[in-house]
This record gives C-alpha cells, structure tokens and sequence, in this order.
C-alpha cells in the first residue's frame, strides 16, 4: 500500500470509530441510572396512571395490590399525591383531591372521601360530575355505618346486625360490577364475621351457644367462600373445635370413666379436616401457619389418647 492511499484509509477508520463512540454515549444517554428508575414518581401523570390501573382490582377476592416498592398502593398514592400538591401548588386541584378521595374510599375512610368528592363536585372541572355521583353513593355506604345497634339483648344485636346485612346486600346488588359492589361486599362479610364473634364470645349465655357458634362458622365459610380471609376463617373454624376440645377433657378427666373418646376425638379431627384444607393451599400467608396448628393438635391428640387408655 502506497502512503497517501494509507493516509485515506487511516482518516476513514478513524471516522468510523468516532461515529461508534458517539453513537454509543448517545445511547447510555437515554439509560437512566439504576437510582434514577426507581425514584418516586413526581409527574402527576404518572401517578395517577400507576393508581388508577390498580384502583379498580376486587379488594372483596384480593388484599390490596402493592406498587413497585411493596407498599399499599393506597396509602403510596396518597403520600405521593401529598408531595405533588406541596412541589405544585393549585395545579390540577380537582385531579388531585378526586384521586386522593379514591384512594380513601378503597381504605374504607368513606367520611374523607365524601367530602373529598364533594368538594370535587363544586368545581367546574370535568370531574365534577363523576364526583357527586360517588360521594352520594358514600353517603348510603355511611347511613348503613350510622344505623344503632341495641346492646341490651344479645338476640337483638344479632338482629340488628342482620339488618345491616340486609342493607349492604341491597347495594351488592345495586352497584353489581362496579368497584362500589367489591366495598359493599367487604362491608357485609365484616358484619357476618362480627356476628360470628359475637356469638363464640357469648356461647355461655346462649342456649346451645356451641351449636350456633359451629352454624355461624359454617355460614360464614359457604358465603364467603371467594374472599381473600377464607384461608383465616378456615383456621378460626378449626380453633373453635380445638377449644371445644380442650374445654370437654376439662370438664371431663381423659383418666376417667366418663370420658367419651369418640366425643373427643371428633372434635381433633374436625380441627384437623380445617387446618389441612389451608396446609395444602399453595401460596397463601396461613399455609405455615396451618402446619403448626397440626402439629400442635396432634401432639395435644396423642397426650390425650394415652392419658385415657
């Protein structure tokens, strides 16, 4: 090669690679640091958008969805929507307080939400509307809360508590499809649930306490079969007949004549019936939780049948 063909060729390369190196700091350009991706959202756009996909899964079937850090999406939207009005203040005020009363309502805080809604509603924005509309149905949701319930006469709590029931049932049914029946049916499974601990707390008091308390477990579980506490329910329905258990071998002595074994022993075994069916269920919280409970019970079961042979 002669030397000026080499000069030629030598610039040409030297073009080409300054071009590559450009190229390639342009494109680490557009790469955000790692710290930088997962810095809190400061654009009101993002998030709300981030909120408002996740605003309207069934909190009735599933516990509130988290967002990327983990956290409550919830109570995360409420702290960043804080932070944007602190760094924004009076920009897009009816975006901010209608998705702030959102992310209330999904937290059962009806009574700041309402107002939220309302304040939304006295505006001239586009959201005005949509606004007045979910506060009025939070002012039936609060109605139903507002309702006393006499304390006097345990069979008229539990009266009263039907009732209330009856009322959220009524705006199930109302609101079917809409993320307003998914609060409504956590608002009634609550009250079954209360109804249910009424009852266990007051068993003694009861004629055939225990009876009605095995019922109100067995009603509660076939209702509520979708909800997200089932797994719960399932390990309170076992504990009640490990009480039941506990509370026949002390009234009668496992040593004794007495003792009925077969009594006793379907007791255990009920316990142990509800405890599996959450042990076999993969990825839940109670599922560890189960396994003790079994072999706790089992070993209570051993020392119970020695004791009575």
């Amino acid at each position: 090669m002669s030397f000026f063909p080499f000069i030629r060729w030598f610039w040409a390369q030297t073009l080409i690679a300054s071009i590559f190196l450009v190229s390639l700091s342009a494109c680490s350009s557009r790469t955000p640091p790692a710290e930088q991706r997962y810095a809190p959202a400061g654009d009101l756009l993002d998030i709300v958008k981030d909120f408002q996909r996740l605003a309207k899964e069934d909190t009735y079937r599933f516990p509130i969805p988290k967002d990327i850090t983990g956290v409550n999406i919830m109570k995360a939207t409420l702290v960043r929507l804080d932070d944007y009005e602190r760094k924004n203040r009076g920009q897009f005020t009816d975006i901010v307080q209608y998705n702030r009363a959102l992310a209330l309502e999904r937290l059962r805080e009806y009574e700041q939400a309402a107002e939220l809604y309302r304040k939304v509603a006295e505006g001239d924005g586009r959201l005005g509307r949509e606004a007045a509309k979910n506060a009025e149905i939070l002012d039936n949701f609060l109605r139903i809360f507002e309702r006393t319930i006499p304390g006097d006469d345990p069979f008229k709590y539990i009266a009263g508590l039907d009732e209330k029931v009856a009322a959220w049932n009524g705006l199930i049914q109302k609101h079917q499809g809409t993320p307003y029946e998914f609060l409504a049916r956590v608002e009634e499974e609550r009250i079954d649930r209360a109804k249910v601990a009424f009852v266990e707390a007051n068993r003694a008091r009861l004629k055939e306490g225990d009876q009605l308390v095995l019922v109100g477990y067995s009603q509660l579980i076939t209702k509520h079969r979708s909800s997200k506490n089932i797994q719960r329910y399932l390990l309170d329905f076992g504990d009640f007949y490990v009480r039941l258990a506990k509370d026949y071998a002390s009234q009668y002595d496992p040593e004794g004549l007495a003792f009925d074994f077969k009594i006793f022993d379907q007791f255990v075994k009920s316990a142990l019936k509800l405890y599996s069916e959450v042990a076999q269920q993969d990825g839940v919280v109670e599922k560890l939780e189960a396994q003790g409970k079994i072999e706790a019970t089992r070993g209570f079961l051993e020392k119970l049948t020695r004791l009575n042979r």
